[in-house]
């Protein structure tokens, strides 16, 4: 057995290479540059591992984003949530909890109160640094993600010989564009109708 694995070994080193070679170039007979014949000279070169490492490189990006992103967005809640415990702060301490002096009031009154504190306070919040820096950070780190997510889209669709969103990007510009010069030649079509009728 281990003659045999011997002999099959030094037969794929030998021949095998010369074989796929003269079949990708022939192309089995059913003329050059035929589908199976690429297929098969691609599966003797092996796989490509520069591709394999750049793709992995790709997905690790995408997963340091997303964690990139979570942490923003974390850190974006915790600013956010800043006037709402102020607003309940202020709501409690005027009196509107229960056996508060204002506790009697309807409640209308009630909800009335709530909005113009929380209204107020989320305003002011808003203004803030902190929330301008935090709403910024998440705003790029979601822009960073999603360029991540396209990147990798765009290589699984190439691989699979599918259009990419820049491709369905492109056939809508040009379909805008086509559909904006048809309009303008239908007024010039009208305008020069019209001019003739006149004439």
């Amino acid at each position: 057995m281990a003659g045999t694995g011997g002999i099959s070994e030094s037969w794929s080193n030998s021949m095998l290479p010369f074989i796929m070679k003269r079949a990708a170039e022939s192309g089995f007979g059913f003329g050059a540059g035929n589908d199976l014949a690429e297929a098969i000279e691609r599966m003797a070169k092996g796989p490509r591992l520069a591709d394999v490492l750049d793709f992995d490189r790709k997905l690790a990006g995408v997963a340091t984003a997303w964690g990139e992103l979570q942490s923003k967005l974390a850190a974006y809640h915790v600013v956010a949530s800043r006037p709402w415990v102020r607003a309940a702060e202020q709501y409690n301490a005027r009196g509107w909890q229960e056996g508060g002096a204002d506790a009697t009031a309807g409640w209308r009154e009630q909800l009335g109160a709530w909005n113009k504190l929380a209204n107020e306070e989320l305003i002011a919040n808003q203004r803030t640094e902190d929330f301008l820096v935090a709403q910024k950070q998440l705003l790029q780190a979601a822009t960073e993600f999603r360029a991540r997510q396209s990147d990798i889209a765009d290589t699984i669709a190439s691989v699979l010989g599918l259009p990419t969103q820049r491709d369905f990007d492109d056939v809508t510009r040009q379909l805008t564009e086509l559909r904006r010069e048809m309009r303008a030649l239908e007024r010039r079509i009208g305008a020069f109708g019209a001019a003739r009728g006149e004439a």
